[in-house]
């Protein structure tokens, strides 16, 4: 059997920039508040679930607005040291129905553009969800237009500090697997998604590689 690559594509250079819209000053305040509100009962050592909860829902619904919270623009934005997500994220995770956690965690990556910290555990509790559980992360990817899906990976593995663990045979086939059972009705992951028939290595390069792994022998 030849040997087969599937990488996931994550940048095409036929794209055009995504547009990102500037988060609107009452939006902005209107989450600041709910969250600054409910810091202090997020960061004791055993949060109660709602406290939790209430923090999850209270996070606003795209990366604009989640940036101007927690990321670092001209300085520190105001939820950039507190609360910290990197711990946060997971408890948030045990508490949450699966599919309200992955869907609001997609619609954040979407347009996401990678920084170190606040941003860094968006970055890693979105591939959370893809290492945990990687046919419902295609199934939702699948929902979403082409170009959004494509920065989603773009975020997960495009980013000056990608995500640092390849996928494993067994991801990767799960993934592969699900866009080709959407194929009747066909899938934007296959837009996001290429095979090829000679292999492709990673490299030390300056620009980060698409993660690849050798598929042939899990198949």
């Amino acid at each position: 059997m030849r040997m087969l690559v599937v990488f996931v594509t994550v940048a095409l250079v036929s794209a055009a920039p995504a547009l990102v819209h500037a988060c609107p000053d009452a939006k902005y305040e209107k989450h600041l508040e709910a969250l600054s509100a409910l810091t202090s009962s997020v960061t004791t050592e055993k949060p109660e679930q709602s406290a939790l909860t209430a923090f999850f829902q209270a996070l606003p619904p795209d990366f604009s607005c989640f940036n101007r919270l927690f990321g670092y623009g001209d300085g520190p934005a105001p939820l950039y040291s507190e609360p910290q997500l990197h711990d946060l994220f997971p408890k948030i995770a045990a508490v949450l129905p699966e599919p309200d956690y992955a869907k609001k965690l997609i619609g954040l990556a979407v347009n996401a553009q990678w920084e170190a910290d606040q941003t860094g555990a968006l970055q890693d509790a979105v591939r959370a969800l893809l290492d945990t559980n990687p046919r419902f992360f295609v199934s939702l990817l699948s929902k979403l237009t082409a170009d959004a899906e494509r920065s989603v990976w773009s975020f997960l593995f495009g980013a000056p500090h990608p995500s640092n663990e390849p996928l494993s045979r067994d991801i990767l086939k799960q993934v592969c697997e699900s866009v080709h059972e959407a194929a009747n009705n066909p899938s934007r992951s296959m837009r996001s998604l290429s095979q090829m028939n000679t292999p492709t290595d990673r490299t030390g390069s300056a620009s980060p590689p698409n993660p690849s792994i050798n598929t042939d022998a899990a198949r």
